[in-house]
């Protein structure tokens, strides 16, 4: 339904929407000062005649285009901040701010939703309903959604399912996947300090070297998951810092190890934690040195609602045909704060595939040569309109 209509507008405007999100990808902010991307999407929502809320969770938006008639209400969520990245791109567009860059594609998420916006407004006097268009900062390990959910945003009116993309350069532009059930993991970050005592590297017997207990720690690290996790269950554990030291004759007192656990319950970071506890606690008890450790649980895991997701995997179909609707892909360890919206709505996130079809280099997501190929933003706008015409009937 109304399929040709959607893709005919798409076309008229596509140009726009690009130009949208080349300015946002030159002047990128971090989570909490999403201010001129703010602006830009409250500018363009007033002009389309939606009712506009601003200054949510600080910086988020939300706009609300009413149907001619009552009826449900469906929600669109893009996040809109930056990662602090030093982008190593060199198209004319590329950041214009030093050590920031839109390495994830949240410029181009914010624009595909401004892009459906506009096309779904075009059908205002044929939607019964409302659609909610939430445009939410902080997503990159901040928890901008939650404070979005705790300032009100899923209300007023009331939102009977929420809708999400998120761009993959795993997938080519024309594809996407959607799974239903666990489809993202709940990250966890952890902290371990080893205080040993520093002394003279000429003279290790007189000292307790932090830097060999770490090494000790990360070798065993590299065990836990497959001694403790059933094949059936999934998890990871990364170590992605290793410090100690600062020149070459002194063995330091103090070293610290950093890095990230992914798991799809609670259970499952509960075994890891007490794993990694104890294999610390007794290495560092056995040369003599002390530790701290802290294992910070962040979002829950993404759970797409079946019914939600199979909305969106018919509504794709009808966009880029059925072959190209990848459905039930491999869960992945990546991680998403869309999930709190998911624990109140029924809602669901599907993967919009942006690799460019006519390149084979990869760069993923949060690389400072991260690109995308631009021909996905009419597909994610399209897609995302056929899905609430097809919601809302």
């Amino acid at each position: 339904m109304y399929t040709d209509e959607i893709k005919r507008t798409s076309s008229t405007l596509i140009n726009e929407i690009i130009s949208i999100r080349r300015d946002i990808h030159r002047n990128p902010e971090l989570g909490f000062h999403e201010c001129r991307t703010s602006a830009i999407v409250s500018d363009f929502l007033k002009n389309l005649g939606f009712k506009v809320y601003t200054n949510i969770a600080k910086t988020g938006v939300v706009g609300v285009l009413e149907g001619k008639n009552p009826g449900k209400t469906i929600a669109i969520r893009a996040d809109m901040d930056a990662l602090p990245i030093a982008e190593e791109n060199d198209f004319e567009y590329a950041s214009q701010i030093k050590n920031v860059m839109h390495a994830c594609g949240h410029d181009a998420h914010t624009a595909i939703a401004l892009g459906a916006a506009k096309i779904l407004s075009g059908f205002r006097d044929k939607i019964s309903g409302n659609v909610k268009f939430i445009f939410q900062p902080a997503e990159e390990g901040l928890g901008g959604a939650a404070l979005m959910i705790d300032e009100g945003v899923l209300e007023n009116p009331s939102a009977d399912a929420i809708i999400a993309l998120h761009v993959s350069p795993l997938l080519k532009s024309g594809e996407i996947s959607i799974g239903t059930g666990p489809v993202m993991a709940s990250p966890a970050e952890f902290d371990i300090a080893i205080y040993g005592k520093g002394g003279h590297a000429a003279q290790p017997n007189k000292s307790v070297n932090p830097i060999s207990i770490g090494v000790s720690i990360i070798n065993m690290f590299s065990s836990i998951i497959p001694k403790t996790i059933s094949p059936f269950e999934s998890a990871v554990l990364s170590v992605t810092s290793f410090e100690a030291g600062n020149t070459y004759n002194v063995i330091p007192s103090q070293a610290v190890i950093k890095g990230t656990v992914r798991a799809f319950d609670r259970e499952t970071h509960n075994k890891i934690y007490n794993k990694m506890h104890s294999v610390v606690a007794s290495l560092t008890s056995l040369e003599g040195a002390d530790f701290s450790f802290d294992y910070n649980l962040g979002y829950p895991p993404v759970i797409n609602n079946g019914e939600i997701a199979k909305l969106i995997a018919n509504a794709s179909k009808k966009i880029i045909g059925e072959g190209n609707v990848k459905e039930n892909p491999e869960p992945s360890m990546l991680a998403e704060d869309f999930s709190y919206y998911a624990l109140k709505v029924p809602g669901a996130i599907f993967n919009l595939g942006c690799g460019n079809p006519c390149d084979e280099s990869f760069e993923n997501l949060h690389s400072a040569r991260f690109k995308l190929d631009e021909s996905c933003i009419s597909i994610g706008m399209e897609i995302l309109s056929q899905c609430v015409l097809d919601f809302l009937r």
